[in-house]
This record gives structure tokens, sequence and C-alpha cells, in this order.
């Protein structure tokens, strides 16, 4: 009987593909919380106030708060 043995380059690819579904599954999760809280926002004021998108940009970062808040306006604009 033999032994399986993994060399550490093997690993280290993987842990590296783990990282990287990771970090799109961290970015994916964020993108859908803010989403809920603008539309939450938006369903409860009638839009999304600054003080929510400040928030938003605070805890995610720029740029997933503005994407997701360009892509919620642009659903409403085709659902009208």
């Amino acid at each position: 009987m033999g032994w399986f043995t993994h060399n550490n380059e093997t690993n280290k690819e993987e842990n590296g593909e783990l990282e990287n579904i990771s970090t799109e599954l961290k970015q994916n999760l964020a993108e859908l919380e803010c989403e809920e809280e603008i539309m939450q926002d938006k369903e409860d004021f009638g839009r999304v106030r600054t003080n929510m998108m400040r928030v938003l940009r605070a805890k995610h970062g720029d740029e997933i708060a503005n994407r997701v808040q360009v892509e919620q306006t642009r659903e409403l604009q085709v659902d009208i």
C-alpha cells in the first residue's frame, strides 16, 4: 500500500483558491446587505437618505455602496 501525500505547492494553490472564493463571497454578502438596506429605506421614506448612504459607505466602502445604489435606481426606472 502506498501513502498519498500532498506537496506544499498544491496546498498553497488550494488555499489561494479558497481565499479568492472567500473574498468574492464577502463582496456578494456586502452587496446583498446594502441592497436590503437601500430597499428598506426606500420603502420607509420613499428615497434613500444621505445618512443611510454614509453608513453603508463607511461599512462596506464607497465602491460597493454606490454600485448597489445605481443598480437599484436602474431597476426602478425599468419597472416604471
